[in-house]
């Protein structure tokens, strides 16, 4: 909801966006397909949770690849069938799910790329979140009646770097455990760190950007920065970056444009 709320903050066709009854469809289709690429990203990193993370389901053998093909095969004919009634939400859809299913094959079957290659994972991986943004804003178009707009896709930029923000931060430490896949080691410490700040303040500072100007309800989006920030200052003392804090700027940075959007209302 909050990445659909953030592209009908920038689209200047929209204003006071308020959920409709498609919605349910949306946010029912991205807890499946978010499961779906929890199974994909389980699948990728099986030798490494074999030896780092041996309790993970996979890894441990609780369940096996085949079971989450199968997960996988009736996810997509699920939200597929869900979307059909959208046919261009669903083909965005269904564009992305073929992507990943290209891009998991190659790798199982060339081994590339490894993965602690997490620059390159990430540049593979980030069409990813670029077509799951695209088909939020895809069924705020079909809700509205609308074509897509140059401002309006905006929102799909914004929302990759709120998740930027959470991936960069998530594996900034401060000394690394051996073999541990963390920016760090490209990066430094101080880079990792300033890299996860940096798209947070990014994501926020191009939503503000290009939200309407006349729209001052907009400003509430800048609230959460407070966290990285908290963040960065609570780092200089710990091993690890807040993950806690972390997961709250995620969380309050797409909470601000659904509340922005209905501030406009008032």
């Amino acid at each position: 909801m909050g990445a659909t709320a953030a592209c009908a903050l920038t689209d200047t066709r929209i204003t006071g966006w308020v959920p409709g009854a498609d919605i349910v469809v949306t946010v029912g289709t991205m807890l499946v397909v978010l499961l779906m690429m929890r199974a994909v990203d389980d699948i990728r990193d099986l030798d490494y949770d074999r030896d780092r993370n041996p309790d993970r389901p996979l890894a441990s053998g609780a369940v096996s690849t085949q079971d989450l093909a199968v997960l996988l095969a009736v996810g997509a004919a699920v939200v597929l069938a869900a979307n059909a009634w959208r046919p261009a939400v669903a083909a965005l859809l269904a564009v992305q799910l073929a992507y990943v299913g290209v891009m998991v094959t190659v790798e199982r079957r060339t081994g590339w790329p490894s993965g602690d290659a997490l620059f390159v994972n990430y540049a593979l991986a980030l069409p990813v979140q670029l077509l799951l943004n695209g088909f939020l804003y895809a069924g705020l178009l079909h809700s509205t009646g609308l074509g897509p707009s140059w401002s309006g896709a905006v929102g799909v930029v914004v929302a990759a770097f709120l998740f930027a923000h959470f991936e960069f931060a998530r594996k900034t430490v401060r000394r690394p455990r051996p073999g541990e896949r963390t920016y760090v080691t490209a990066l430094g410490v101080g880079g990792s760190a300033a890299t996860a700040v940096g798209c947070a303040v990014v994501g926020v500072a191009l939503l503000v950007a290009a939200a309407r100007p006349w729209s001052p309800a907009a400003l509430v989006v800048v609230l959460p920065l407070v966290f990285p920030v908290l963040a960065a200052l609570r780092f200089r003392r710990l091993p690890r970056w807040p993950y806690g804090l972390a997961a709250a700027f995620l969380l309050t940075g797409f909470a601000g444009p659904v509340i922005a959007n209905l501030l406009e209302l008032l």
